[in-house]
């Protein structure tokens, strides 16, 4: 009788696991499609998943294309997966981030599975919402989803950015569309004392990197008074926040010009254009030439893009890493710190801490780490998709 109620709680196709060991199993919300017996269901439906002896996983959504074919959404036998769920929760992840952050304008609102809502990414910028898609389920509900923001946050504009490469795995286009209003150029906001204009039509992710919000904050308190290395710097994030908070001047270093135009331009209109230069060159090259000039700053950062995107490239983003490390060390004046972080989520934290430490051997430098930080709290992640925990940042003081 209890079967029965649980399967007309949700209209829901059954798929079952093959036998053996899975991680959803322990409760990760991921099942790769060879994991399953079958997988003959429409892309985009919800399913309901047991394991070989018939017993009940979860319910979740079902990707047709891509190799991770069912996230789950709920491991509760009387929890329907539907749209109004995922209304709810975006309406709980709105909500919980006005309490964590009632004074910023710019910040993530909903973090696909550390939310619950896997496959969806909501950004703030002002009153101008950026909304990112990436499974079938979530682009077909995004309508209502939509509806739920506009009723909840009344913004001017929502835009979403759809070219991402991930979206092919999901068989969705990769387009970027107008879903409200009409987005602005630049849209301003304010963190830790510096304005920043925001691209959020053509910036890269969705304009700004968000996640570093409350580490940008932490690398600061150890600049006052020096001088500053940021490389990789993009829209100066780090090296702005330096200046806001008593750094003497910064050298920002990117490939990217347009990059530096938004950084020099935030520079500006924060009052530190005479303190901030910057250099438009390879970070390798540039980092590889000025360090045979041994230390020059009190403090480096190093906050690059992602080195790999596939475990099967991990051995060279580890000698990546090793290399600008090695680099940016041999820059730091005795005890000054050097701050790095990593977004290759191929890469777990020990083994960036190990080839930082490889890097500070090879440098013949003493360091002490004295913090080891993350995605700031916006960015949740789901306890047993280590996947989702993609950023790791390091604060080391150097001798």
């Amino acid at each position: 009788m209890h079967a029965n109620n649980e399967r007309s709680a949700v209209d829901a196709a059954e798929l079952r696991l093959a036998p053996g060991r899975h991680r959803a199993n322990q409760g990760c919300p991921w099942i790769f499609r060879g994991e399953l017996l079958r997988h003959e269901v429409p892309g985009g439906s919800v399913v309901r998943v047991v394991d070989a002896t018939g017993r009940f996983v979860g319910r979740g959504i079902y990707s047709d294309r891509s190799q991770i074919a069912v996230r789950l959404m709920t491991t509760e036998r009387a929890t329907p997966v539907t749209v109004e769920l995922a209304q709810r929760r975006l309406e709980e992840a709105v909500a919980w981030r006005a309490r964590l952050y009632p004074d910023r304008d710019s910040l993530r609102l909903v973090n696909s599975e550390g939310d619950g809502l896997p496959g969806l990414v909501v950004d703030r910028y002002d009153t101008q919402l950026v909304v990112e898609v990436t499974t079938q389920t979530m682009a077909v509900w995004l309508p209502a989803l939509v509806n739920t923001l506009v009723a909840r946050l009344a913004p001017t504009a929502v835009l979403e950015r759809g070219r991402l490469s991930v979206r092919g795995h999901e068989g969705l286009p990769q387009e970027d569309r107008v879903l409200l209003g009409d987005p602005l150029p630049l849209v301003y906001v304010h963190e830790h004392g510096v304005t920043y204009g925001v691209d959020v039509v053509g910036g890269q992710k969705t304009g700004h990197f968000l996640d570093q919000y409350e580490n940008r904050a932490a690398a600061a308190r150890f600049a006052a008074g020096g001088r500053v290395l940021d490389v990789f710097s993009h829209t100066g994030g780090f090296g702005l926040t330096a200046l806001a908070r008593g750094a003497t001047a910064v050298v920002a270093v990117d490939s990217d010009e347009r990059s530096l135009e938004q950084a020099r331009g935030n520079a500006q209109r924060s009052g530190f254009a005479d303190r901030f230069e910057t250099v438009a060159q390879n970070a390798f090259d540039w980092l590889r030439q000025a360090s045979e000039g041994g230390p020059q700053y009190e403090q480096v950062v190093l906050d690059p893009p992602a080195f790999t995107r596939s475990a099967k490239a991990v051995a060279g983003a580890l000698r990546g890493y090793r290399e600008i490390n090695l680099r940016a060390l041999k820059l730091v004046k005795p005890g000054g710190t050097l701050v790095t972080s990593s977004c290759s989520y191929h890469v777990d934290r020990a083994q960036f801490l190990e080839v930082v430490g490889e890097a500070a051997r090879d440098a013949h430098r003493r360091v002490r780490v004295l913090e080891v930080r993350g995605a700031s709290p916006d960015h949740p992640s789901h306890p047993l998709l280590p996947e989702s925990r993609y950023l790791k940042c390091l604060i080391l003081e150097v001798q």
